[in-house]
């Protein structure tokens, strides 16, 4: 059995309303209101395909009702016909200006009546179709988006572990680096949108667990050296650097549609040990000269290594490490950080304490 197409009729004279509803009773279900007032609380309970609504009603006209219906959750799309007796262009230009479909001249001709109907209850049906198409393939490209999304994090965050893994670096390290530098991040974005916005914060989070893949070029003897490194041993180190950032650049070559993504990335491998102040390196930048991509990752870096146990140093509490940070203690000074960064960290800190609390790594035995 054909479900009816349901017709709200609005008229104050009840003879109108049986008129409208034999012309279209066959067709469609007729619900028949005297009154704005009854109208609005029939919309409470009902949701009807198409409107029509009289011009010239006392209390609540049809241009009133109108705009009241407009407001109505569900009621923004019905279409409406207004049924006048008047022959006014200025009538007819403002229901359209509100939102009126149609009009209808009274007295009455039933085949208009019903042409009109027709045409635009299937219209609304077409409309109807369209969005719920519309709807289900915006759901299908967001989840296939998300997967997307989800399997380029997993190659990131696996490229990292390989790079990584001569330095006994595990992967509770990558995954509090990635959740401190979101932090931070999505902390710098929202308070300085001018200078980041909210999706670069998002891929900077993304590709921070590469910031250290230029260790992959670096030997096992001096990534697992206990000691103090010579002057040679540590520029061999601080090669990482420029050495991961060329990898990237490799890979950019590859894939040139990824080619403004991992422009963060070679920023991050690149520039996360450079220091506000100069005295970073490899290439010493200064202040703004700093990727803000750099000197985001930069501060999650030093928080994490701060707080991290390792073969030959014990970590050191969240408020330790905060202390350290925030003013100092020889080796790390604030004068290191940018001081938007900074007054991100300080205003974070709670949030970072939880996030690294929330990923410890094994034991310190199980890293030997």
């Amino acid at each position: 059995m054909t479900v009816k197409h349901t017709i709200l009729a609005v008229d104050d004279i009840p003879s109108n309303l049986v008129i409208l509803t034999e012309i279209l009773k066959d067709t469609y279900k007729v619900v028949e209101a005297e009154s704005g007032a009854e109208a609005l609380e029939l919309l409470s309970r009902i949701q009807p395909d198409l409107l029509l609504l009289d011009l010239s009603m006392p209390d609540m006209d049809g241009f009133e009702l109108l705009k009241r219906i407009r407001e109505y959750k569900n009621c923004e799309t019905i279409p409406v016909i207004f049924v006048t007796a008047n022959d006014d262009a200025y009538s007819e230009e403002k229901g359209l200006r509100l939102g009126a479909v149609d009009y209808l001249r009274k007295p009455y001709v039933a085949n208009m009546i019903r042409a009109k109907v027709r045409n635009h209850i299937e219209l609304k049906i077409y409309r109807d179709d369209l969005e719920a198409t519309v709807a289900a393939r915006t759901k299908e490209l967001e989840e296939r988006a998300q997967q997307l999304y989800e399997s380029h994090s997993a190659t990131i965050m696996g490229m990292s572990l390989v790079s990584e893994s001569h330095d006994k670096i595990t992967g509770a390290h990558l995954l509090r680096l990635k959740n401190l530098t979101g932090i931070l991040a999505r902390h710098f974005a929202k308070k300085h949108p001018d200078i980041l916005s909210m999706k670069t914060a998002d891929t900077i989070t993304m590709y921070s667990p590469l910031h250290d893949i230029g260790k992959a070029g670096v030997s096992d003897a001096i990534l697992k050296k206990q000691g103090k490194l010579t002057n040679e041993e540590f520029d061999q180190m601080k090669g990482h650097t420029t050495g991961g950032a060329n990898l990237l650049r490799d890979l950019a070559k590859i894939s040139p549609s990824e080619s403004g993504h991992m422009k963060i990335a070679i920023e991050i491998a690149e520039c996360h040990h450079e220091r506000f102040d100069g005295t970073g390196y490899p290439n010493r930048l200064q202040g703004d000269e700093i990727p803000i991509s750099a000197r985001i990752v930069s501060i999650a870096d030093i928080y994490d290594a701060l707080r991290s146990s390792r073969p030959y140093k014990e970590g050191f509490t969240h408020e330790e490490a905060m202390n350290i940070i925030l003013t100092g203690d020889g080796r790390t000074v604030p004068s290191h950080f940018d001081p938007l960064v900074l007054q991100a960290f300080s205003e974070t800190h709670e949030e970072l304490r939880d996030a690294y609390d929330a990923n410890p790594d094994p034991h310190i035995a199980e890293m030997l």
